[in-house]
């Protein structure tokens, strides 16, 4: 019986450990093109009177050459929104970023806080979203 003991406590452990993580941050990379790589994060993920929702994108090109494409976020609370869409060439690497934060207070909506950003090209597009819920 305690030889079965130990590797169930071990996974419970392991299993708490991960849906901790789950709890207080959200992550999301999308890379449906194979040209670009789309990354989101809102933390934390359930955010309480006081917090500060933290929303960061980033978009990089994954090919070793530039391409021309078009890369956009948007950024939208229960009462408000945001958002910017952009067209060039984009050189190898990292692309763009931006960090958004707003800060939970009594007069603040309940509902979902959500960052999507997307980066396309002639071969399709990459895009990520990721969900903060005040309640």
């Amino acid at each position: 019986m305690l030889g079965r003991a130990l590797p169930t406590a071990v996974c419970v452990v392991v299993l708490a450990a991960i849906g901790a993580a789950g709890a207080y941050a959200t992550t999301v990379t999308g890379t449906q093109n194979p040209d670009f790589r789309v990354r989101v994060t809102v933390t934390p993920a359930h955010p309480t009177l006081g917090q500060t929702i933290v929303a960061h994108f980033s978009i990089w090109n994954m090919t070793g050459h530039n391409v021309t494409g078009e890369w956009q976020f948007t950024w939208s609370t229960p009462r408000t929104g945001i958002g910017a869409s952009i067209a060039g060439t984009l050189a190898p690497g990292r692309l763009a970023g931006e960090t958004i934060r707003r800060t939970i207070t009594a007069r603040s909506a309940t509902g979902h806080y959500v960052l999507y950003a997307e980066a396309s090209d002639r071969h399709g597009s990459s895009h990520a979203r990721a969900v903060a819920t005040f309640r």
